[in-house]
């Protein structure tokens, strides 16, 4: 058995996520940036979490953060990379961009671990995912040659080592959904709290409730409100999100919603 003494967390940030259009690593999902929802899966799991990132910015979450072995050369340089720093035998590694991810995922990709494989991979709906995968450190010697031989295609290099494929139940299938487009980013469902103070808390007949919403914006969470509460529509209030003003265009992260009486806030 695979102890968490013996598995390393290596977290790859370093995408240039052009059809996002910003860093994925620092998008908000209930509150919590999606590295973030990544770290805090990994960490029950391993002895160590290691960031491969050229951005600084990753720093703020305390964890130890590497550079590329070779910029711009994608997942495969970002693998080697991390498991080139690792200093155990196993590493779970993932890409950033799975918010969803969850400790059961990544305990069974431990579960199925054998001397006989080099890499176990996961499969959702028919496909592989490399990025949600448990790696021998001894790959990267393979991924380091095929760099060095200008390859760059991450499953033409998983398929240089002993491959294992784990299917997920399609009830899990959510859990390793990559966000890599802003229409995406709108599938998540979020759980936010909300508060309803003053007079609105009048209308609604409750002071707070939690739900669960796909709404980017404010604007557009407002409207579905009204759908539940239609007294709402009579009403001038403003929204308060973690405790900070917002307007109608300001896109939702999560965790709390505040819909404040016009007196409120100025």
């Amino acid at each position: 058995m695979i102890t968490k003494n013996n598995i390393t967390g290596i977290v790859l940030s370093g995408g240039k996520s052009s059809r996002m259009g910003t860093d994925k690593g620092f998008l908000s999902l209930n509150g919590k940036f999606f590295v973030q929802h990544v770290i805090q899966a990994l960490r029950p799991l391993v002895s160590e979490i290691i960031i491969v990132s050229n951005n600084s910015d990753y720093d703020i979450f305390n964890e130890r953060r590497i550079q590329d072995i070779i910029t711009d050369a994608g997942p495969v340089a970002g693998i080697a990379s991390g498991l080139k720093a690792s200093k155990t035998d196993y590493n779970l590694v993932l890409s950033c961009d799975i918010p969803l991810i969850t400790i059961e995922v990544l305990q069974l990709l431990i579960d199925n671990a054998t001397n006989e494989f080099d890499i176990i991979q996961v499969e959702s709906q028919g496909k592989t995912m490399p990025l949600v995968a448990l790696y021998k450190s001894t790959c990267k010697e393979k991924f380091i040659k095929l760099l060095n031989e200008d390859e760059r295609r991450l499953r033409f290099a998983v398929n240089q080592c002993k491959v294992k494929t784990v299917t997920l139940p399609l009830e899990w299938s959510k859990s390793v959904m990559n966000v890599n487009t802003p229409e995406e980013l709108k599938q998540l469902k979020m759980t936010i709290h909300i508060k309803y103070f003053g007079q609105i808390a009048e209308v609604t007949q409750i002071e707070e409730e939690t739900i669960e919403h796909d709404k980017a914006t404010v604007s557009e969470f407002i409207k579905s409100l009204t759908l539940k509460y239609p007294a709402l529509k009579q009403e001038d209030f403003k929204v308060a999100q973690n405790k900070a003003l917002v307007s109608n265009e300001t896109i939702l992260t999560g965790e709390e919603i505040a819909i404040l009486p016009p007196f409120a806030g100025g």
